[in-house]
């Protein structure tokens, strides 16, 4: 395979750090990483090899026009994410919606050749249903109780096909799932396990939003990093989504895993019981399309993020 220019957006997150690794680690991707600012981490995604960082606002069009000319395919994964976009709506539609209408439009323009767009499995609504069969990449549509986030991502989707099908730059959509492992976010859903690890090692009772029937579509973030590879270089695969989950996974079965793994006892934890959904989402697409078909597994990934909680994050917290 010829080596290829990738420009990669929000490339200092937590999933846009591990796609930068793969993608260098691949050794055939010249990497512009870009995000808003500059820090320790995108530092140390510059010095990897083949990777170039740029500090950038996805709003400065000119500085936008400039990145994409240089590169032959994006993967774009900048975005407000959900607590945010609930909060500040109008920033996230300038982010998710108007930014990502800029770089298309530019990715049109300069003759991108595979674009990879991030989204969200949250496009299916707010999983009210414990009944509803498995969402399939064909359900995303307006429903009611659709979050802010969700509605700016679907309408970035809606511009994806909108410019290609104008002869703009092929695409494939990625709907993640609840991302964790190692360099989550606190402002994430994911932010949960850190926040009962916090309380554990203060000796307090973890408390848990969830009821303990709620499911959800969990995905590691090395098997999401992957499948956003593969949505890159795998030929004959354009003009689509595909749904980037793991297998479902209850409340009681994610939180008491998590606490044993933490060497605890489950009985401690406190279910408030004030949120619930079913994330029932189809994988089936993510096997047949980008060959992915094992991830994961729930009591590995949560090890390797428990390890990750008391190596990197208690060290920096005790530090501060």
């Amino acid at each position: 395979m010829a080596r290829r220019r990738v420009l990669v957006t929000g490339a200092a997150g937590f999933l846009g750090s591990h796609v930068v690794e793969r993608l260098s680690a691949a050794g055939r991707y010249d990497v512009v990483a870009t995000d808003v600012t500059r820090t320790e981490r995108s530092d140390a995604l510059a010095a990897l090899d083949d990777v170039e960082f740029l500090a950038m606002d996805l709003r400065d069009t000119e500085a936008l026009e400039v990145a994409v000319s240089g590169c032959d395919s994006v993967v774009h994964l900048a975005a407000v994410r959900t607590q945010t976009a609930s909060a500040s709506p109008r920033a996230a539609y300038d982010v998710n919606v108007g930014a990502a209408y800029d770089l298309l439009s530019l990715s049109a323009r300069h003759g991108i050749e595979r674009l990879v767009l991030g989204s969200t499995h949250s496009v299916y609504g707010p999983f009210d249903d414990p009944a509803a069969p498995p969402f399939t990449e064909d359900q995303a549509s307006i429903r009611p109780g659709l979050s802010m986030y969700a509605a700016s991502k679907l309408a970035a989707e809606a511009f994806a096909e909108a410019f290609a099908h104008a002869g703009g730059a092929p695409y494939v959509i990625l709907r993640y799932g609840t991302i964790y492992g190692p360099r989550a976010n606190r402002d994430s859903n994911a932010g949960i396990l850190l926040d009962i690890l916090d309380a554990l090692d203060r000796g307090e009772r973890p408390s848990v939003p969830w009821q303990r029937d709620a499911v959800h579509a969990l995905v590691h973030v090395d098997d999401a990093a992957l499948a956003t590879v593969r949505a890159l270089e795998t030929a004959g695969v354009e003009r689509t989504a595909v749904n980037v989950v793991g297998p479902p996974v209850t409340a009681d079965e994610l939180y008491t895993a998590l606490v044993r793994i933490h060497g605890s006892d489950p009985a401690t934890i406190e279910w408030r019981d004030e949120r619930t959904r079913y994330q029932h989402v189809s994988s089936e697409r993510l096997a047949s399309e980008l060959g992915l078909t094992t991830t994961t597994d729930l009591l590995s990934g949560l090890q390797e993020f428990v390890d990750w909680y008391r190596e990197d994050v208690k060290t920096v917290d005790q530090a501060q």
